[in-house]
């Protein structure tokens, strides 16, 4: 195998700007070019991130203040889920730890212990600042000025914001549109071919192009479809004015409705909305008339309508391309895990691809196994949140999917409590802790099982755990101001 010089990304969204700062930031020495075409822009629906995120900025050296303020985001703690176990119900999805010296297992028993003792039925036990701060609008404050290591984003900003960081690392972003895909003797790409006849060559391709899969699947990359695990289909989206009065959420509000969910992202200008439904149960026009009496709005077209189907690509990695962000796989926009599965296939590509020169079989393998895993991971979380108790509507009376072998097989110990990190694949971007504040906001533990569990199989533990749950619960509250003038502060912070 010759070695890699140039790196050809096609497509320009948030997962080939991605892909492009982590290859040249571990591979400074590859000449790294991203192909995309004006034509047909990026889907730019409003996004909120992942934890992933900060990995993502640590890895690539990107000031989060310096985001903040170029991107106009704001601050994501987690997500708010109303109406989604039964019409009147919350939860919040938001991992904070509740003591900084206590192991990952270590707090599932003390999530088990808060809501043991949860008298009041507060719904945010397993966050207990989370009622206090975060849904007054407010965010808590640290010596680095940064609460979360999530954001919502205007993907728009967040592009040009990420083409700039591209360019100053001497990353080439060309405008063309791909109309061919030319392959050497051996299968491998050897070039494209643009609608002006210009001929790009590279040694190693990612194909970052969105649903289109114009590289991989050139390869002979197949569509597998996991319809069968997740009923959703069809997105709509609009945006709409914030109301600076009433202060910015720092959280991402999804509501169910008769069809789906919907979803409101705030930015500093405005907000994205988004319902999420599947077309077998409602068709768009009554949708959208269902999505304007929820937000109280009179919007006659929507912004975007996508068509879409969950599922990946049978193989991500096939000789010299690697498909990453939609062009591989796309589960739906629940939980927001199609940015920071990007971050996790680029970063996995900068550590396999030494290897893959002088094994390209074999890493190739072990690649796609381990993104199968992952995919696998996020389908079983996404499902997880369809497991509720609506029954008010024909679509959550008839849960149009089945269950995932995992949730099938783990329902039995998660009811119980018992939840640990060996339950997960080692890469797994949603594991233990994740899944526990799902099992809780759907009512799906049980809790009189859990409460004679905790009096009988652990009651040697019992004085211990007593004395960390009592710390954790009387830690002092962190300082907090409203999340505007938290971005007031980051804007005069980062302007000096």
């Amino acid at each position: 195998m010759n070695p890699i010089k140039d790196v050809v990304i096609v497509g320009g969204g948030t997962a080939g700007l991605i892909a492009a700062l982590y290859v040249k930031r571990y591979f400074p020495q590859f000449n790294v070019k991203i192909v995309k075409s004006s034509e047909l822009g990026i889907v730019g629906v409003g996004e909120g991130s992942t934890e992933h995120w900060k990995m993502f900025m640590d890895d690539v050296n990107i000031n989060p203040i310096e985001l903040i303020n170029e991107t106009k985001a704001t601050v994501k703690i987690g997500i708010l889920f109303k109406n989604w176990n039964y019409p009147g119900s919350t939860y919040i999805h938001s991992i904070l730890t509740p003591s900084s010296f206590i192991s990952h297992q270590g707090i599932v028993e003390i999530y088990n212990r808060l809501i043991l003792n949860n008298s009041s039925k507060n719904p945010f036990i397993l966050n207990n600042q989370f009622e206090d701060i975060y849904y007054q609008n407010k965010v808590s404050l640290s010596q680095n000025l940064l609460p979360s290591n999530q954001f919502h984003f205007d993907t728009f900003k967040l592009n040009q914001y990420l083409i700039k960081k591209c360019l100053e690392r001497e990353i080439l972003v060309k405008d063309f549109y791909i109309q061919d895909v030319n392959l050497n003797e051996k299968g491998y790409i050897d070039s494209l071919i643009t609608s002006t006849n210009t001929l790009i060559k590279g040694d190693f391709f990612i194909d970052c192009s969105g649903f289109k899969k114009i590289l991989i699947s050139k390869l002979g990359a197949r569509w597998k479809s996991y319809q069968d695990y997740l009923p959703m289909n069809r997105a709509i989206t609009f945006s709409t004015d914030l109301n600076l009065q009433k202060n910015i959420e720092p959280y991402t509000l999804t509501t169910a409705l008769s069809s789906g969910w919907t979803w409101k992202i705030p930015t500093q200008e405005r907000y994205g909305n988004g319902y999420v439904f599947s077309d077998n149960y409602i068709n768009p026009d009554e949708a959208l008339k269902e999505f304007n009496q929820h937000l109280g709005t009179n919007t006659e077209k929507v912004t975007k309508d996508i068509k879409f189907e969950a599922g990946k690509v049978d193989k991500f990695w096939i000789k010299n391309c690697i498909g990453i962000g939609l062009a591989g796989s796309f589960a739906e926009p629940l939980e927001a895990q199609s940015i920071g599965f990007s971050i996790i296939q680029s970063k996995l590509l900068t550590e396999s691809i030494n290897s893959w020169m002088y094994n390209p079989l074999n890493i190739c393998n072990k690649f796609n196994k381990t993104l199968d895993g992952i995919f696998d991971n996020i389908i079983d979380y996404v499902q997880l949140h369809y497991l509720t108790q609506r029954k008010d509507s024909k679509f959550w009376k008839d849960k149009p999917f089945k269950l995932t072998e995992f949730n099938k097989n783990t329902i039995p110990n998660f009811a119980l409590g018992i939840f640990s990190p060996f339950d997960f694949p080692q890469h797994a971007m949603f594991k233990h802790l994740n899944f526990y504040q799902v099992y809780y906001g759907l009512d799906l533990l049980n809790i009189s099982k859990i409460k004679f569990q905790q009096l009988n199989s652990f009651k040697e533990y019992k004085q211990e755990w007593d004395g960390i749950y009592n710390e954790t619960i009387n830690n002092p509250k962190p300082y907090n101001i409203s999340h505007i003038d938290y971005l007031k502060l980051i804007k005069e912070n980062y302007s000096s």
